[in-house]
């Protein structure tokens, strides 16, 4: 029989670490051991000083590390085939500190009327911050400005650009901006008249859900803002229609002035009416209520003045009857008022004259007729009629008709028609 030698394998000879590396805090890097002689697999143990780490595998055996803070690495030891001899090289890995950043702001949700609001920020500095559009922020700083923004809720994102070894870092908060409260309110008209009953709507803009006030007088819905003139004080007013205030935001009000006129109202008449035509002095009015109204007459024909009322009656048609006029007195519309007039009676009589006498005058004792008078006297027809002396002759004191002579004591008589107006 034949004896065969085995044949002898040396262990590995050379055995060199490589993998010098810049990493950022976190991540992980292999080192590189390349083995000469021995058998593979091959297990090769490192050490950064501190901490041993193995791996097993084929030339170049590849040995994954992830320091927290730089470190170098030696070769412990190489086996395959036997222990190995020969170690050489280090690598170094340099760690790089990662990014990290928090930001928030304060007082978040900000009424749009706000001034700017600045960000707290910790961690690494020289990001950028953005959001979408409709906030206004400051990109360096991360200044918002409320008053310039649209209400809305936004992701403010601060961003620190990638450095290598490290990647771009993105943090975010929330932000909210509330609308201001706004409004105005208006009315159809700044006056409104007394007498109306009618309810007058208040127009209003912006914000709703506001309570409407005024000071005591004013007929006011404090929800609707209408106003109902007819149970109002007459007088100016101002109303004001309130926000309170909501969420970051302060109360608000808006206000508008409006006058509540008095209905024009009047009495007029004339002390000592009815009137002689012989007055030649004016007779004054007595007038209550709405001043600055215009006088009129009807019919046409006596002397009145149009601003004061006064009559002149020496001066009206009333020559040989008493005339009756109605004095209107009227007052303008004014102040949403409707105009107003009312009206009183004012007779003028003529200035009384005139004669009187009787046909066939003197009458003999024996006439058995009646005696008719003949009168031309202003006025034509009233009047009454007496006699003197009283007895011996009989006179109807209406119509101024005499008894017949021959029923009389013959005598001399007087006949008096007393006239009045």
């Amino acid at each position: 029989a034949q004896l065969l030698n085995p044949q002898v394998v040396p262990p590995p000879s050379s055995s060199v670490l490589t993998g010098d590396a810049t990493i950022c805090a976190g991540n992980s890097t292999n080192l590189s051991v390349a083995v000469t002689d021995g058998t593979a697999p091959y297990t090769v143990t490192v050490t950064d000083g501190t901490n041993n780490y193995s791996a097993t595998g084929a030339s170049p055996v590849s040995i994954p590390v992830s320091p927290s803070a730089t470190s170098t690495y030696s070769i412990v030891s190489v086996t395959g085939g036997g222990t190995g001899t020969g170690n050489t090289g280090s690598a170094t890995v340099t760690v790089v500190p990662a990014p990290a950043a928090t930001i928030s702001y304060s007082g978040s949700p900000w009424c749009s009327t706000s001034t700017s609001q600045t960000v707290t920020q910790t961690g690494t500095t020289g990001g950028t911050y953005s959001s979408t559009a409709g906030l206004t922020i400051n990109a360096s700083t991360g200044a918002i400005t409320p008053s310039t923004s649209t209400a809305g809720t936004y992701t403010v994102t601060y961003t620190i650009a990638a450095a290598s070894p490290c990647a771009a870092l993105s943090v975010t908060t929330s932000v909210t901006i509330t609308a201001a409260p706004s409004a105005t309110i208006s009315y159809a008209s700044s006056t409104f008249c007394s007498s109306s009953s009618t309810l007058q709507p208040v127009t209003q803009t912006g914000t709703s859900g506001g309570t409407y006030s005024s000071t005591t007088g004013l007929t006011l819905d404090a929800s609707t803002g209408a106003i109902t003139p007819s149970t109002s004080t007459a007088g100016s007013y101002t109303v004001t229609y309130t926000l309170a205030a909501s969420g970051s935001c302060s109360p608000v009000s808006a206000t508008t002035t409006i006058i509540i006129a008095a209905a024009p109202s009047a009495s007029i008449s004339y002390v000592g009416a009815p009137f002689c035509k012989s007055l030649t002095t004016a007779q004054p009015v007595t007038q209550t209520g709405s001043t600055g109204g215009v006088y009129t007459a009807s019919p046409a024909g006596l002397s009145i003045n149009a601003s004061t009322g006064a009559i002149t009656p020496s001066a009206t048609t009333a020559t040989t009857a008493v005339v009756a006029y109605t004095v209107t007195y009227a007052v303008a519309a004014s102040s949403g008022c409707p105009a107003v007039s009312t009206t009183t009676p004012v007779s003028i009589g003529p200035v009384t004259s005139g004669s009187i006498s009787y046909a066939g005058n003197p009458f003999c004792r024996s006439n058995t007729s009646t005696q008719a008078i003949i009168r031309s006297t202003v006025p034509l027809t009233t009047g009454s009629y007496s006699i003197s002396p009283v007895s011996g002759l009989q006179i109807n004191p209406t119509s101024g008709l005499l008894n017949s002579p021959n029923l009389s004591t013959a005598g001399v008589y007087t006949v008096t028609l007393t006239l009045s107006n």
